[in-house]
């Protein structure tokens, strides 16, 4: 492939500057930039840059997701490499949902980087085969709450704030007193819910909105 540019937003120096030695000796890189980190960055220092290496230790709250979130919200589309992550599967999952085209941890090598680096500028997500496997389920996961969310929202208001007490354990007759309603009434109610949403019982459609409370708030 061509040669390539790079940005560091590294904000130690003396890892900035060896880093940035590193890899300007390197014949695939064209040139490497660097700033004080994604707070830092502008439109001026991604002129000509094709991927932005972002180091995810300095956060003062020890935050990985956080950096990469900042500089990809600066990045002006230019693919963010997020550096310096532990082999922890949360951290490098939640740097790849901030927006991370690819993750190096620490016990990665300058070889490592350049490789990929090189795979991020051809388009491609790198990450541990674990990580992508968590990826694809979390997205699964994703898929399958926001059907949820879908069939609850088919729900009358009445047959909603219904299904918030059922959530709560209440019994028919406590529901029926609390909302000034028969017994009767709240049990054609529960029917419709399970109905609506597809469920075998009053315990399936509470844990139904149990599991989707904040995606629909």
């Amino acid at each position: 492939m061509d040669r390539f540019s790079l940005l560091l937003c590294v904000e130690h120096r003396i890892y900035r500057e060896g880093l940035q030695k590193a890899l300007a000796d390197r014949p695939e890189i064209r040139a490497v930039l660097a700033c004080d980190g994604p707070a830092h960055m502008d439109r001026h220092a991604l002129d000509g840059v094709d991927s932005v290496l972002v180091d995810v230790r300095a956060n003062p709250s020890g935050d990985a997701a956080a950096s990469v979130r900042t500089a990809f919200a600066a990045a002006c589309g230019k693919p963010v490499v997020a550096l310096g992550l532990d082999r922890d599967e949360n951290a490098l999952l939640a740097s790849v949902e901030a927006g991370a085209a690819a993750c190096v941890t620490v016990d990665q090598s300058i070889d490592d980087l350049d490789i990929i680096v090189q795979s991020v500028l051809k388009g491609d997500l790198v990450c541990p085969p674990r990580i992508s496997r968590l990826l694809q389920e979390h997205l699964l996961q994703i898929s399958y709450r926001e059907r949820e969310v879908h069939r609850l929202t088919k729900l009358s208001s009445r047959e909603y704030q219904i299904l918030s007490l059922l959530k709560d354990s209440l019994s028919n007759k406590l529901i029926a007193r609390q909302l000034g309603l028969e017994v009767p009434t709240i049990k054609n109610h529960v029917h419709n819910i399970i109905v609506k949403l597809n469920v075998q019982s009053r315990t399936e459609a509470a844990a139904m909105l149990r599991g989707a409370g904040e995606a629909l708030q």
